[in-house]
C-alpha cells in the first residue's frame, strides 16, 4: 500500500469512526450497518451478533457513505445510490443509500485478511485433510481447468488463493476481478481489475473485456475471481484453447456449478444452440470443488469432481453432465458442543492417473 493509500485509509477509517475498532480488530470478516443505529459484526467461526456503535442521525451516515464513496472515486447519489467497491486495503464495500435505502445508509464490509490463509491453515480449521490437498496438488500441477462452486462465504475465494499458491513459479499468471481479492505470492502474475464508468462520458472495462485481453499477455493460467455474467463464454473459450483457469461460480452443488456456467453462457446474448453450449463446458472444465459453510459456522471442501464429457448414454439429445466423485466429507451428526461432525474420503480414481506417472507428478496416496 502507497503513501496516497495508506492517508485514504486513515481518514476512511475517521469517516468511519463508530466502527474503527471493529476493523482493526483481527477476528472480524464482516461489519452490516443497517441505518445509523443498527450495526452488526461477524467474527471468525461465530454468529453475527449486534454491538453498541452509533451515528448521530442517518444524515451524518449518508454524508460518510458519500465522501467515502469520494475517497475511493466512485459516484454514489441518490441518481447513483448503489456502489460495490473495494477501499485501499482490500475489504469490500456494497453501500445502498435513499431513495434506495430510506432509512438512511446500508453498509456492508468483507474486511480483507491481514494475513493470508495457507494450505496449512485449512488443515488446521478442518476444512480439508491432506489427502485432499494432495488430490487440489495434482489438478493443479496438471493444469486442469478448475471450478470453485459454494455460497456467499462459504471460503470460494480463500480456497482460489491457495491454489493459486501451487501453481509453479515459472508460469504466467493473469487474474481478473471486480475488486481485487486474489493475492498470490508471485512475480510472474499481473492483476486486472474491472472499470467502472464514473460519469457519462467515461467508459466502463468490463470482466469480459478483461478476460478477452488476458488472452493476448500470454499467460498459461487465467483466473477470474468470479464468474457472473457475459464474461463466462469467453472464460469457457480461453479454457477450450490450451490456457490453464480457475474461476468461483455460487452454486449449490458441482452437478449446479457446470448448470450455472452453462445459464450465463446462454445468457450472453449471443445466438449458441444450448447444446453447442453445454459441449463447451462440458469440455472446459475438468475438476469442480464444492465449499460450504456449514450451520456450525465451520467450512469444509464437500466435494471434489472430475468432469468426463457430457453423459450421451444417458440422454442422446440432451446428455446432462458425466461427473465422477473423487473426494468428498461424509457427514456423522453432532458432537456434544452442537458442532458437526464427520470424515473425508476418497471416492474414486480419476482418468488422469496415467498423465499424472507420464509427466512425474506425484500421485496422491488415495490413488496409490
Amino acid at each position: 500500500m502507497n503513501v496516497g493509500q495508506q492517508l485514504n485509509l486513515e481518514l476512511l477509517k475517521y469517516l468511519l469512526g463508530p466502527i474503527a475498532p471493529y476493523l482493526e480488530d483481527p477476528a472480524v470478516t464482516d461489519l452490516f450497518i443497517y441505518g445509523h443505529r443498527d450495526v452488526y459484526v461477524k467474527r471468525q467461526g461465530a454468529r453475527i451478533e449486534p454491538v453498541a456503535a452509533a451515528w448521530h442521525s442517518g444524515t451524518d451516515l449518508v454524508l460518510a457513505a458519500e465522501s467515502i464513496a469520494e475517497i475511493i472515486h466512485r459516484r454514489l447519489d441518490a441518481n447513483h445510490p448503489i456502489l460495490d467497491s473495494r477501499l485501499p486495503d482490500g475489504s469490500r464495500v456494497n453501500i445502498v443509500i435513499p431513495p434506495c435505502y430510506p432509512q438512511g445508509a446500508c453498509i456492508s464490509i468483507r474486511i480483507f485478511p491481514k494475513e493470508r490463509l495457507t494450505a496449512d491453515d485449512l488443515l488446521r480449521f478442518g476444512t480439508v485433510d491432506n489427502a485432499g490437498l494432495d488430490i487440489l496438488k495434482a489438478l493443479v500441477a496438471l493444469g486442469q481447468n478448475i471450478l470453485i462452486s459454494g455460497g456467499t462465504g462459504s471460503g470460494k475465494t480463500t480456497l482460489l488463493n491457495v491454489l493459486g499458491g501451487f501453481i509453479p513459479t515459472g508460469e504466467i499468471v493473469v487474474t481478473v476481478e471486480d475488486s481485487r481479492e486474489i493475492s498470490l505470492p508471485r512475480a510472474l502474475w499481473a492483476a486486472l481489475e474491472s472499470k467502472h464508468a464514473l460519469h457519462e462520458d467515461d467508459r466502463a472495462v468490463t470482466l469480459q473485456d478483461l478476460v478477452h485481453n488476458s488472452l493476448r499477455m500470454n499467460p498459461k493460467w487465467v483466473i477470474v475471481g468470479e464468474v457472473r455474467g457475459a464474461e463466462a463464454l469467453d472464460l469457457i473459450r480461453a479454457f477450450n484453447t490450451g490456457h490453464a483457469g480457475m474461476s468461483t461460480v455460487h452454486a449449490n452443488s458441482a452437478y449446479d456449478a457446470l448448470v450455472a456456467l452453462e445459464n450465463l453462457v446462454l445468457q450472453s446474448g449471443l445466438d449458441i444452440p444450448a447444446r453447442a453450449v453445454k459441449e463447451l463446458v462440458s469440455r472446459a472444465i475438468r475438476a469442480v470443488v464444492q465449499v460450504g459453510q456449514l450451520p456450525d459456522e465451520s467450512r469444509k471442501i464437500l466435494e471434489i469432481v472430475e468432469v468426463n464429457g457430457l453423459d450421451y448414454a444417458a440422454s442422446p439429445t440432451f446428455p446432462p453432465y458425466h461427473i465422477t466423485s473423487l473426494y468428498r466429507f461424509r457427514f456423522d451428526g453432532r458432537d456434544g458442543r452442537g458442532r458437526l461432525t464427520g470424515r473425508f474420503e476418497s471416492t474414486g480414481r480419476p482418468s488422469f492417473l496415467d498423465e499424472l506417472r507420464l509427466r512425474d507428478i506425484p500421485t496422491p496416496e488415495v490413488w496409490s
